[in-house]
Parts: structure tokens; C-alpha cells; sequence
């Protein structure tokens, strides 16, 4: 009998290699506005959404920055090169996803992203229908690292939170989903895990496929 009901994945990072063209469109922001952006602000943004971020905001920007139009040209870099190579995901996912619920899984999709961004992946790679629920970063009022969007996503599933495994690649995201209550595996991308991170992991992998070895 399975441990869970329900794998969910998060998106940026875990599904796709949408967290490297997040940071190159960050450079790009960078050069363009000529912002104090560094690889460590990168990545202390993976997994928030914007207002969760607002403290890392705080702490490296200027006070005169215009975020609005910060945002804007970086979701025009971020599209640019979506549209030209696609999301990348990071392994075959029609496969994965048929593989988990040949096991008797449900799958959810949690992510911090705006629903348009979900959206596009998705089509792009013919994934609309492989979710039984899918949140987005708008459907709570706290992001990652609060676990609000991890409790969200199993009030929709109607299970309690304690039969999800989820897979995630961010602290913020492991650390989200651990306070939710539920079990986590981290799939490393553009950070290794620290301590806390190790310390609170069911199983920490370098590849995608690889949750399978334990489902």
C-alpha cells in the first residue's frame, strides 16, 4: 500500500529548467537598469513569489528602483527565450507522469508562478491535463517558505496533508511544504542542499527520474 495519495511537483527548477532562464534574464536586468543583482539575490528569490520576496528586494535594491518595470522587462527576457527553446523540461515528463500513476498516485502541480507562466509551459509541452489540481503563486496570501500554498494544494485535493510526498529543488520550496506537514524529496538544480535542508528531506536526488527508485 502506498505511503501517500498524492505526489505534487513544484514547476521552476523541478519539472523544468526554468530557474537558469530566470537567472540569466535576472543578468539581463542587470546590465539593462544596471542593478546591484548578484547570483546569491538570484537565488534567494527561488521559490517566492513577488511579495514574499519583498524582503530580499529590500535588502539588495536601491530605494529609487522601479520594480514594476523591473518585472516587466524580465518577463519579456524570460519569454523571449521560452518562445524560441521552449521551458526545457528536465526529463521526459509524459513518461514520468505515467509512471507515477501507474503506481496509483494522483499528481498535483504547486507553484509560486503566475497562472499565465503555468499556462504556457504546459501547453507548450502538451501537459494541460496530467494535473489533478493545479496552485499558483495568486491562490494564497504568503508564499514560499510558509506553507500556505502546500495546505491550499491539498484542501483542493481533499486529502490531509500528511498523505502528500512533494518534489521540490528550493529550500524555500522544502521548507514550505515540511511546514505544511508533509514529506519532501529535493531534486538539486541550481543549489545544494544545506544542513536544514538535509536535515528535513525524505530523500535528496540529482535527477528527476530518480523519486521513482523510492514511490
Amino acid at each position: 500500500m502506498n505511503k501517500w495519495n498524492t505526489i505534487i511537483f513544484d514547476m521552476n527548477g523541478t519539472l523544468f529548467d526554468t530557474e537558469q532562464i530566470s537567472l540569466n534574464a535576472w543578468y539581463d536586468v542587470k546590465e539593462h537598469f544596471n542593478l546591484p543583482i548578484t547570483r546569491d539575490f538570484c537565488i534567494q528569490l527561488i521559490g517566492r513569489t513577488r511579495q514574499s520576496a519583498q524582503p530580499i528586494f529590500k535588502k539588495y535594491m536601491p530605494e529609487d528602483w522601479n520594480e514594476q518595470e523591473v518585472y516587466a522587462y524580465r518577463k519579456e527576457k524570460m519569454n523571449e527565450f521560452k518562445l524560441k527553446n521552449g521551458p526545457l523540461p528536465k526529463t521526459d515528463l509524459h513518461q514520468l507522469f505515467n509512471n507515477i500513476r501507474s503506481k496509483g498516485y494522483r499528481i498535483a502541480l504547486c507553484s509560486s508562478s503566475h497562472r499565465d507562466a503555468i499556462d504556457f509551459n504546459l501547453k507548450y509541452e502538451h501537459l494541460e491535463n496530467s494535473f489533478d489540481v493545479i496552485v499558483d503563486g495568486s491562490m494564497t496570501n504568503h508564499g514560499k517558505p510558509a506553507p500556505d500554498i502546500y495546505l491550499k494544494t491539498a484542501e483542493l485535493l481533499n486529502i490531509d496533508p500528511s498523505q502528500c510526498l512533494v518534489i521540490e529543488d528550493s529550500k524555500n520550496g522544502i521548507l514550505s511544504a515540511h511546514r505544511a506537514g508533509m514529506d519532501v524529496m529535493m531534486v538539486i538544480d541550481l543549489v545544494q542542499p544545506d544542513e536544514e535542508v538535509k536535515s528535513i528531506a525524505y530523500k535528496i536526488y540529482n535527477h528527476l527520474d530518480d523519486i521513482l527508485k523510492d514511490i
